[in-house]
């Protein structure tokens, strides 16, 4: 594990995401809107939204019918823009229409779930957290790491076998590696970094 840790912090040393946003409410619609949506699509969509809602207080005054034609070119955009204006209106309602820091509250914003929520704590604060996607649970069980299916347990195993300093730079490692080279149907395992250790569970 070591080794594997090592070696994402080398290759991965600065954790990112593919996402343009600049703070986390941003951060949190992007996130909303890139289920099933490409990071590159969702990058086209959101400048119009940041723009045109750049607070929770603006966003919960959308036009439904508008914001859903703003989104229209993203997958599930119909729920996507109701899911949107009632995070809006939560946050205005509970939160002094700010992003809370805790996963508890986070989780309890419509369409938001454990995820995106680690997600937020982690890229829109800093907070140590560690956000399974699906690319996260592949790794973890390519890897060895886990070989659970479930996201929460991948997640518990990933914060005890990893320093909690290392958390997000690890977990984001996943994510581009998984993206870039560690695919789910063909994995580049001649140009992985990580494939002389890789047990490469489940690839065929």
């Amino acid at each position: 594990m070591n080794q594997i840790l090592e070696r994402i912090k080398k290759h991965y040393p600065t954790p990112t995401l593919e996402l343009n946003f600049s703070n986390p409410f941003e951060l949190l619609v992007a996130l909303v809107l890139s289920a099933r949506c490409t990071d590159k699509l969702t990058n086209t969509i959101t400048p119009r939204i940041f723009s045109k809602y750049p607070t929770p207080d603006k966003l919960k005054e959308a036009n439904y019918d508008e914001l859903n034609d703003i989104i229209s070119s993203c997958s599930m955009h119909n729920t996507k823009a109701k899911n949107l204006i009632a995070i809006a209106e939560a946050l205005c309602k509970n939160y002094n229409c700010e992003v809370p820091k805790s996963i508890e509250e986070l989780t309890k914003l419509p369409g938001i779930g454990r995820k995106t929520a680690n997600i937020i704590l982690s890229f829109g604060f800093g907070i140590p957290a560690v956000g399974v996607d699906t690319h996260v649970l592949r790794m973890a069980n390519r890897l060895g790491i886990s070989n659970s299916k479930k996201a929460e347990v991948i997640e518990e195993e990933i914060k005890k076998s990893i320093p909690e300093e290392d958390w997000i730079v690890f977990y984001s490692g996943l994510i581009l590696h998984g993206r870039h080279i560690c695919k789910a149907r063909k994995p580049k395992c001649d140009e992985c970094f990580l494939n002389d250790i890789c047990p490469k569970i489940g690839v065929k």
